[in-house]
């Protein structure tokens, strides 16, 4: 058998990592796939492996859920071929789990068909932006989660790159910030001076909060409930409790509020290869989908106020 399992000292079953390298042996000598397969396989899956430990998640506890915010994170970094390239490892992956009797089911089975449909992404209107930023805030968790949405949608930062920022990499009187993004590329965002002021309101009441607890030397800009950086799967919970409370039915993540600062741009009359430099996009064309869902936006908004576009009476 080529696969690796231990218990824990609860006896819980879990996957030992080296089971992806059980796995590439078991395709290269017993299936015989090419060396070069066997390669990407192992790049896909050992990057899909440090995903998951720094989110704290377990192959066999992998969720239909957690697979579409990892195909999210995959289409907002890479090229659509290199998105179903990976998830087509990871969905051959478990299909040798399913084999081996270690997972019931592959919940990347469904996603590659998603992504070859090329929906057009879930994007907030202006106002439901404002009212997602007027939400009454009461407590220190209120005014971080307001600026995590404020951040997000002032920057158009990549989640995990708002996450990393460190307070010391503000630079106030130019307003801006050096995000190192994919492939430890660097790029500048911007703040609006609105922002600017409210990140200085925030700081004050971190400070406080993190005095409280005793971790004064924290350095991350937005930080959990115990103190320490927030953490990804974080600021996934915070997202679904403010679509709850807003009652909202549109996909509400963290790509939305940056597919929104894209497309409000592009609504406004942004030049598309200024935007791809602010999303921090290798390639034009990835940013090209705020093109199409402008030109939507433009179709609907044509449609419901000229006085020719409407259904006859």
């Amino acid at each position: 058998m080529y696969h690796s399992l231990t218990l824990t000292a609860e006896g819980r079953k879990i996957l030992n990592m080296d089971s992806i390298g059980d796995f590439l042996s078991y395709i290269g000598n017993v299936r015989a796939l090419s060396e070069n397969t066997v390669k990407s396989y192992s790049t896909d899956l050992r990057a899909w492996e440090r995903y998951m430990r720094n989110r704290g998640l377990e192959p066999l506890s992998f969720t239909r859920e957690d697979a579409a915010l990892y195909a999210e994170y995959l289409e907002d970094n890479f090229s659509e071929r290199s998105v179903l390239r990976k998830l087509t490892a990871l969905r051959t992956f478990y299909s040798y789990l399913e084999k081996n009797g270690l997972v019931s089911s592959d919940p990347f089975r469904d996603i590659s068909m998603r992504m070859k449909a090329q929906r057009l992404p879930s994007v907030l209107t202006e106002k439901e932006v404002k009212e997602l930023l007027s939400v009454p805030r009461s407590s220190f968790q209120d005014e971080r989660d307001h600026m995590l949405f404020l951040f997000i949608y002032s920057t158009g930062c990549r989640i995990s790159e708002a996450l990393s920022v460190d307070i010391g990499d503000i630079e106030y009187r130019m307003r801006r910030i050096l995000i190192r993004g994919k492939g430890g590329k660097e790029r500048f965002v911007f703040l609006p001076p609105q922002t600017v002021e409210e990140i200085r309101g925030y700081l004050e009441k971190r400070e406080e909060y993190l005095m409280k607890l005793g971790m004064s030397d924290e350095k991350a800009f937005l930080i959990g409930d115990k103190g320490g950086r927030l953490p990804f799967s974080s600021a996934h919970i915070i997202f679904d409790k403010y679509k709850s409370l807003l009652g909202w039915q549109k996909e509400f993540t963290p790509h939305t509020l940056r597919h929104s600062f894209a497309t409000h741009l592009m609504d406004r009359g942004a030049d598309i290869r200024l935007v791809q430099e602010l999303l921090g996009h290798e390639s034009i064309s990835t940013t090209q989908i705020y093109t199409h869902v402008s030109r939507s936006r433009l179709r609907k908004v044509y449609e419901e106020t000229h006085p020719h576009a409407g259904k006859e009476n």
